[in-house]
């Protein structure tokens, strides 16, 4: 599959009704859902995809942006709030080592500021219009040597082979270590090319954030002060990621791996304490992540769908937009089969996305993407 070209987030799409479809499905997860105020979705209700992400994207942008470190209210203030451990209020409860640290204030300690985006990634230069750099709904504490054992590699699935670093036994959950992947996080190479697998207990929290990341930000510039911000871009192809990481501050920025968040975020459900930190932040910043909130929307904006062109009489286009380049392209006569095959012919990319060229008879008129 070609890992050249980007894929857009909105590409337009056309169906025609003599021809059914059915698309890739991933299960959502039950969750404790936060508590927005009244009214805080009511213009997403109903809506699926593009246009889905576009309200969620009008819902939740143009946030409140706080320093990364002042003598005011900064990101360690936050942080502080939104990560406390819930069995003790002076101390954190960090990222992947789950290990509880007692609270600092911009100095430094056992713990610092991770970013589950990193900020090599598109916007590395701090300043006051960058809202990504200390965009809390991302940013969170982390033991300072795992920080730096994870650097920039992008979350993907590890194997027992990597590195292991494994997690203290704490608010229930982590501890042990020796059998992968259990309880501990694990690393192998480094950059774009490397690998961090977050254990099982925050990995959906991981995820989440990062669907916010992608939605929150879609380019243009900030509301209220017009600043200019990225378009930070989700995706399977690791060489759109190395062409971001350019040192300076850049107009895209990409980060994955899609698929394999997709899988975490079914695989860690929304629990109470990641409920607790949207609020958290949410009463600093004045947004939320939806994707916390409401876990099913995942699906509805990130999972690809299929859609039907007609280009002849004899000839149909399938087309799917997706940033994950590992999908296949199946089909069936009947949608009760088990025998669905795999379509064999190379995908193609064009601007709306990708696609293949095949022959609508009465054999293929099931199709679906797998993976």
């Amino acid at each position: 599959m070609d890992t050249e070209a980007a894929t857009p987030k909105r590409p337009s799409r056309s169906t025609i009704p003599n021809l059914l479809f059915i698309s890739l499905v991933i299960a959502s997860p039950l969750a404790v859902l936060s508590a927005p105020p009244e009214g805080y979705y009511a213009s997403a209700e109903g809506k699926t995809g593009g246009e889905l992400r576009a309200v969620l994207h009008e819902i939740i942008d143009d946030h409140t942006r706080y320093p990364y470190t002042a003598s005011s209210t900064d990101c360690w203030n936050i942080l502080n709030d939104a990560d406390e451990d819930p069995n003790n209020s002076s101390s954190i409860l960090d990222l992947y080592k789950n290990a509880s640290y007692a609270k600092i204030t911009g100095g430094i300690g056992a713990y610092n500021r991770e970013h589950t985006w990193p900020k090599s990634y598109g916007f590395p230069d701090d300043f006051s219009g960058n809202y990504p750099y200390t965009d809390c709904h991302h940013l969170m504490a982390c033991d300072s040597s795992y920080n730096s054992s994870r650097s920039n590699m992008p979350y993907d699935t590890g194997s027992s082979n990597d590195t292991e670093k494994a997690t203290d036994f704490n608010n229930g959950q982590g501890g042990g270590s020796g059998i992968y992947p259990g309880n501990s996080n694990w690393r192998s190479g480094a950059y774009e090319s490397g690998r961090w697998e977050t254990w099982i207990g925050r990995r959906g929290d991981v995820a989440r954030a990062l669907f916010y990341m992608d939605v929150r930000y879609e380019g243009g510039t900030h509301g209220g002060t017009e600043h200019s911000e990225p378009d930070l871009t989700l995706t399977d192809d690791r060489t759109l990621m190395e062409s971001c990481n350019t040192g300076s501050n850049e107009a895209v920025g990409y980060m994955g791996m899609l698929s394999v968040l997709l899988k975490w975020h079914e695989e860690d459900p929304v629990d109470n304490n990641e409920s607790n930190r949207n609020d958290v932040v949410y009463s600093y910043q004045g947004n939320r992540n939806p994707f916390v909130d409401r876990p099913e929307w995942v699906e509805l904006v990130f999972v690809p769908r299929l859609s039907i062109e007609q280009l002849s009489a004899n000839s149909v286009r399938i087309r799917w937009d997706s940033g994950m380049v590992d999908l296949g392209l199946e089909s069936t006569g009947m949608l009760l089969s088990i025998s669905w095959q795999s379509v064999t012919n190379e995908p193609l990319s064009d601007s709306e996305g990708w696609y293949l060229d095949l022959a609508a008879d009465s054999t293929n008129r099931f199709f679906r993407l797998s993976r």
